[in-house]
């Protein structure tokens, strides 16, 4: 069973969080698909996202072993109302170490920037959020990434998206990395999301 760990920074989106959640909880659906469970971290026992969804944490972020999971979920947030605790050099860390042990990264909206500070977007493809105050596509190119003005990238095992509006393709691309075409297909079949 493959493990996912997601990271809820304070003022989290609160959409791009819970659907990675509901889309991997379908798996649990289908006996013949194997269940990917998503345990939480974060600093905090309780998280709380930008629009009132308060989400408890399964696990202290000082006890995360990365060598656990096969993937990393960032979702992203609102400075605003503290995400910017999301730019910290233990969770460059972590996503380093994951994503070295051939695991994923999957990140929504702003989520894609710790990735960047992280070096792991050097000659990359990557997307981000374009309506922020601040110039994210800079950003990300100022540590050697290569955007692009698409609504979903993946390069390298590094999923990056604009925004909410696209946190159903970012959580099924998921899936298909973690069990393969056909077990993603068979998700989304039941979650009739098909022609997408």
């Amino acid at each position: 069973m493959p493990d996912v760990l997601m990271f809820l920074g304070s003022g989290f989106e609160d959409l791009e969080a819970v659907t990675i959640m509901d889309v991997c909880g379908w798996t649990a659906y289908r006996d013949h698909i194997p269940d990917v469970k998503i345990t939480i971290t974060g600093f905090h026992p309780e998280i709380r996202g930008r629009f009132g969804v308060t989400i408890k944490r399964d696990i202290p972020f000082e006890k995360v072993v990365a060598s656990d999971y096969a993937a990393f979920v960032l979702p992203g947030g609102f400075g605003s109302h503290g995400y910017d605790e999301v730019h910290d050099p233990r969770i460059y860390d972590l996503m380093r170490a994951i994503h070295a042990q051939d695991g994923m990264l999957a990140t929504m909206c702003i989520g894609i920037l710790p990735v960047a500070e992280a070096g792991l977007l050097k000659e990359k493809r990557a997307t981000t959020y374009p309506h922020s105050h601040h110039d994210n596509a800079a950003q990300l190119r100022e540590y050697g990434a290569v955007t692009l003005d698409e609504p979903v990238v993946i390069d390298s095992r590094i999923i990056s998206c604009r925004g909410p509006a696209q946190a159903i393709d970012v959580a099924l691309l998921l899936l298909e990395d973690l069990l393969g075409t056909e077990a993603s297909a068979e998700v989304r079949h039941y979650m009739i999301a098909e022609g997408r």
